[in-house]
């Protein structure tokens, strides 16, 4: 069920770890291009007012200049208009109304007799009025008026095209811009189509002086507006809509650009987590074929006691060549092991090729241990109780000369009343438990006090320390310190140079193990050097540290 559940996971996990970073790319992207899109919609509208105001102002400065025509309609006046309209290239004419509201005379000449335009009733000031029809023309156009009290009513026929023309702009397909009166929403001019509004959904002064619109309208479709007024002509106002997709069309082409490189380091990473992960299949069923045929190897490497210099235990250390002769390194198989639950299995072919290559020299031997690696799965069960029982329980093996170790990490890890009740049970036995790693954890005094421990193992980290500069020179001594206090016995591992042996020795270490005694080897090498060792030992009566007889020297293998 496990590999099932990876098998199944972990390619999803490979397309989120592609699409996690694409994703917010697009996200972000979306954020600029909807910024981006309202900053250009908001500039259009204020050029559309800022054009528009221009020539609102352009004619009603023409029309203020007229001020002091007669009624009469003189040639005079007929080409002071003409020329006024000459100048003012919006204007189509100009005509002037007497306080009866009775047009009089335009820029063609006299009205006669007078008429009566259809326009709304005067209002003092400039105004904006339109489109309407203009019957002498059957035109429709926009009418400028400018009204004095007790004065001349004045105004300026403006073509529809003149203000439509200043609205043209790339609004897209459902997008439009208007100039209208706010007050009541009448369009002045148009460009585009501009469907009636169904609802407005929310609304926003903008900083500049411009007011942003969420509308929804009536052909279904939401819009965006920014409205603008026009300077000088308070009410009128330029606003420019669009919808969704022209705001979002630069975000949807960059989209489907990011969405394409997505995808495709989406699968990049499905393919290399996908080959990685069949290597680790094969790699695992090589694993449990090789555990079926008896395919591994195992090593001990000797165990020193520092002070008496007699060879004492060993390590034992499995190892894995394959059938072709390859060796595979323990820091993949064996987290491979753990992962997959082969690990206890594994731990009880190693129990039971210790007793095969060992027991008659441990019985020969009693005060010579063993020393076994567990992994922290093992302390989630009573499987090790009963496998270390099944193993030992009837050999000529005694439970003393057997030391389990586990790894500071892994001692963090399962820190739990399970893991100290299987601890204890061992020791109940007369087994000892050993911490290896120790430093390279974050085990406080106190912690490492709260478990069932007999020894502490020195990292070889902090033993290649000795005798240089680095920073953890000086750690050494500090942990060697906390053991004692603790009343544990000290190992240190990875001892290379007899300097470091005779460093540790001063400094009260116990035990010690490393290249500068010996490599791990077979069983029969391991019985012969402990016997060798301590017939040495025994006949110098003492352990020459910076002398050691020729079999002692470290030999590193050729990688």
């Amino acid at each position: 069920m496990r590999r099932k559940l990876i098998i199944f996971f972990t390619p999803l996990v490979a397309v989120a770890a592609g699409a996690a970073p694409v994703s917010l790319a697009i996200w972000l992207a979306y954020q600029t291009t909807v910024e981006s899109a309202e900053t250009k919609l908001r500039s259009i509208s204020q050029t559309i007012a800022a054009d528009t105001s221009k020539i609102l102002q352009d004619v009603d400065q023409g029309l203020i200049a007229l001020y002091d025509l007669l009624y009469d309609c003189s040639a005079e006046d007929v080409s002071a208009m003409n020329t006024m309209a000459y100048d003012i290239p919006e204007i189509s004419d100009i005509g002037i109304m007497r306080p009866d509201r009775k047009l009089v005379c335009t820029s063609w000449g006299p009205v006669s007799p007078p008429v009566e335009p259809e326009l709304p009733p005067p209002e003092s000031g400039f105004r904006l009025i339109g489109p309407l029809q203009i019957k002498l023309m059957k035109r429709d156009g926009l009418v400028a008026l400018r009204k004095w009290d007790n004065g001349p009513e004045i105004g300026a026929l403006l073509h529809p095209s003149v203000l439509i023309g200043r609205l043209g702009a790339d609004l897209g397909e459902h997008g439009f811009a208007v100039l209208m009166r706010r007050e009541d929403a009448h369009l002045y001019a148009w460009n585009g189509n501009v469907p009636e509004m169904e609802m407005m959904e929310s609304t926003a002064e903008v900083a500049d002086g411009s007011t942003q619109f969420r509308a929804q309208f009536k052909d279904g479709i939401e819009r965006t507006l920014f409205a603008v007024e026009l300077e000088g002509f308070p009410g009128i106002y330029a606003v420019a809509a669009a919808s969704d997709t022209w705001i979002l069309r630069d975000w949807i082409r960059m989209s489907l650009i990011l969405g394409a490189i997505g995808a495709a380091t989406s699968v990049l990473l499905v393919i290399l987590v996908l080959g990685i992960f069949r290597r680790r299949l094969s790699l695992q069923g090589e694993l449990e074929r090789s555990l079926q045929k008896n395919e591994f190897e195992l090593n001990y490497q000797p165990v020193i006691n520092l002070q008496s210099g007699r060879c004492v235990g060993a390590e034992a250390l499995i190892s894995w060549r394959q059938p072709g002769g390859k060796r595979v390194r323990p820091d993949l198989f064996i987290p491979l092991a753990e992962d997959t639950g082969l690990i206890e299995p594994m731990t009880e072919w190693l129990m039971r090729q210790i007793r095969r290559e060992l027991e008659a020299f441990l019985e020969e031997e009693r005060s010579f241990h063993i020393a076994i690696n567990l992994s922290p799965c093992h302390f989630e069960s009573e499987r090790i109780l009963r496998s270390t029982a099944h193993v030992f329980g009837y050999s000529a093996i005694l439970p003393n000369q057997i030391i389990y170790e586990i790894t500071e990490r892994g001692l963090v890890k399962k820190d739990s009343g399970n893991a100290r009740d299987v601890m204890t049970r061992l020791r109940a036995r007369g087994s000892h438990i050993a911490l290896d790693d120790f430093g390279t954890g974050y085990s406080s005094l106190s912690y490492i006090r709260s478990f069932p421990l007999d020894f502490l193992k020195i990292d070889k980290t902090f033993v290649d320390a000795i005798g240089t500069d680095a920073l953890t020179a000086g750690l050494i001594d500090a942990i060697i310190d906390m053991a004692k206090r603790l009343e544990l016995r000290i190992i240190a591992e990875g001892i290379e140079t007899g300097e470091q042996a005779e460093y540790l020795r001063a400094r009260g270490v116990d035990f010690g193990q490393g290249w500068y005694y010996s490599k791990g080897m077979p069983a029969r090498e391991v019985i012969a050097f402990a016997r060798s060792f301590n017939k040495d030992c025994a006949d110098a009566n003492r352990i020459t540290a910076l002398n050691p007889p020729p079999y002692r020297k470290a030999v590193y293998p050729e990688e």
